[in-house]
């Protein structure tokens, strides 16, 4: 597949750096000609990387959201929109009520889209991998269409996680403060970012919960 994604930070690089081994990666970023990657993938605007896309995932500030949700809306019909968003400010604290998860404004923005929540449990570092050391990371999952579901889940596999299936896309809304938690522990607990969520007692051959 084809797969877009918005962004050039560590989020991006290391779902690229994964995914690429299988597939075709598209960057899209807002200055492609100073967007360094390291790995053998195309770098473009993000309208064009939208376009070229089969799927399209989200690793960008939620600050940015806005802005870049306008320019890709109609490049995104139909696709498969993993967003991979976190509401936090520059200082990594929280930027938007419990009312509504980042994953529910994003799907109302982005019409006709299917938009699933998928990475936004686990640090960059260990995107690359979906494992520390050999203990396999749980990707925790939730969007309202079953087979854009399935279609990430098969991503996440790919690259070395757990998938799991939590629910529709409301579920975002309990994804969302799980990040801010893993970030507080990370950071503000000094446990450093060689941490990840792992449901226990679920083995690969039953991840499709």
């Amino acid at each position: 597949m084809k797969i877009a994604i918005i962004g050039t930070g560590n989020v991006a690089k290391n779902l690229g750096k994964a995914l690429s081994k299988k597939h075709e990666v598209i960057f899209g970023s807002r200055n492609p000609e100073m967007a360094k990657v390291d790995i053998n993938a195309k770098v473009t605007n993000i309208e064009d990387a939208a376009a070229q896309g089969d799927i399209i995932i989200l690793a960008i500030p939620y600050k940015a959201s806005d802005e870049i949700l306008q320019k890709i809306k109609d490049k995104a019909r139909n696709k498969v929109v993993i967003d991979v968003m976190n509401a936090l400010d520059e200082n990594f604290e929280w930027a938007k009520g419990f009312n509504e998860s980042v994953a529910e404004e994003v799907a109302k923005k982005l019409e006709n889209t299917k938009v699933v929540k998928a990475f936004n449990t686990v640090f960059a570092e260990n995107m690359s991998k979906g494992k520390i050391g050999r203990e396999k990371l749980t990707l925790l999952v939730a969007g309202d269409d079953e087979e854009a579901k399935r279609v990430v889940m098969d991503l996440g596999k790919e690259i070395g996680f757990i998938p799991v299936d939590v629910g529709n896309l409301k579920m975002a809304r309990y994804l969302e403060p799980m990040a801010l938690l893993l970030i507080n522990l990370g950071y503000n607990k000094k446990l450093g970012t060689a941490i990840g969520i792992k449901i226990a007692g679920i083995k690969d051959e039953k991840n499709a919960i």
